[in-house]
C-alpha cells in the first residue's frame, strides 16, 4: 500500500511541476517576445527510447529534429577511437571488462543494444568514424558536441587522435569538444586554437572559477542542479551555459526562459515539441 502512495505522489508531483512550468512560460511570455534559439543536444543520442551511444540512438536524434549530438569518445587498446559512456563495457552491453584492455574486434563481440531491447540487438560499440559517416549520411548539418573521457583514465594521444579525425574532412556540421578534464582542453586548444571548448562541472565551486577564469574555456556545462541553485551565476558569469541533463517540461523550460547557450537532455524529441511551442506561444 505504502509503494502505491508513493508512486501516486511521485506522479502527481511531476505533474504538478509540468503544469507550474508551464504557466510560468506563459507569464514570461507576455513579458519577452523574442523567440528562444537554445540549442537542444540529444545526450548520448536519443537516449530515452534508444539504446545510448548507438547509431540507432543517434539517428533518432537527427530524426526528431535536435540542434546537437552529444556522444562520449574512449580508446581501445589497440588504439581504436570508440564511442561509449563508461570507462568498461559492463553496463552498456552483454560482455565485461575496461574499454583499455579490449582490442576493438574484442568489444565488436558483443552487443550494444540487446540490454534496452530485442530490436537492437544488432547494434554494437561504434568507432568515432562510423558516426561521423551516419552523420553525414543522414545529412545532420547541426553542432556535434564530443566528450574526451578523461577523468579517469589518461589515454595517451586521445586529444589529438581525435582532433585529427574531425578535422580531416569539410564535414556538413560543425564540432565542439567538453570534458571534465581540463588538461585534455588545454590540448585541445593547442590543436585546434579557436575551438568551442567546454569545461564540465557537477558542483564544484573551485571548478566553477577555473573554467570562469580560463581563456580557452569558451562554455560552461553545468550539472542542472548546480545552477538552479545558483541561479546568480545567470547574470553574472561572463561564459555561456550548456547544463545537463534536462529532461521533464520544467527544467527545459527553465532553460528556455532564460536563454541558455544550449542543454543537454535525454528527451530530444520532448525538447524539440516544447520550444516549437515556445516559439510559436502556444502554450
Amino acid at each position: 500500500m505504502f509503494t502505491g502512495i508513493k508512486k501516486w505522489f511521485h506522479r502527481n508531483r511531476d505533474y504538478f511541476k509540468s503544469r507550474r512550468a508551464r504557466f510560468q512560460a506563459s507569464i514570461y511570455h507576455l513579458l519577452h517576445q523574442d523567440p528562444v534559439e537554445t540549442q537542444i543536444f540529444a545526450h548520448r543520442g536519443s537516449k530515452s527510447n534508444r539504446p545510448e551511444n548507438t547509431l540507432a540512438a543517434f539517428a533518432e536524434a537527427i530524426r526528431v529534429g535536435a540542434d546537437g549530438i552529444e556522444l562520449d569518445v574512449h580508446l581501445t587498446k589497440d588504439g581504436q577511437l570508440v564511442v561509449i559512456h563508461d570507462e568498461s563495457i559492463d553496463r552498456t552491453t552483454n560482455g565485461r571488462g575496461l574499454v583499455r584492455n579490449l582490442t576493438f574486434s574484442e568489444i565488436r563481440n558483443y552487443s550494444a543494444g540487446a540490454w534496452f531491447g530485442t530490436d537492437y540487438a544488432t547494434e554494437k560499440i561504434p568507432l568515432l568514424s562510423e558516426v561521423l559517416d551516419l552523420l553525414i549520411q543522414l545529412q545532420f548539418t547541426g553542432v556535434l558536441n564530443v566528450e574526451i573521457k578523461t577523468d579517469k583514465f589518461q589515454y595517451v594521444g586521445i586529444e589529438k587522435m581525435t582532433s585529427d579525425l574531425l578535422t580531416s574532412q569539410h564535414y556538413p556540421f560543425s564540432h565542439i569538444y567538453c570534458s571534465f578534464n581540463l588538461e585534455s582542453l588545454q590540448r585541445l586548444s593547442e590543436l585546434e586554437p579557436g575551438a568551442d571548448l567546454c569545461l564540465l562541472m557537477s558542483t564544484s565551486e573551485q571548478k566553477i572559477k577555473l573554467g570562469l577564469q580560463t581563456d580557452y574555456i569558451s562554455h560552461l556545462h553545468p550539472r542542472l542542479d548546480w545552477l538552479q541553485k545558483n541561479k546568480s551565476y545567470l547574470k553574472q558569469h561572463n561564459k555561456p551555459l550548456r547544463p545537463w541533463t534536462l529532461n521533464n517540461d520544467a527544467d527545459i523550460y527553465f532553460a528556455f526562459n532564460h536563454h541558455l547557450s544550449g542543454f543537454m537532455t535525454d528527451y530530444p524529441a520532448l525538447a524539440v515539441e516544447i520550444k516549437k511551442r515556445y516559439n510559436q506561444k502556444s502554450l
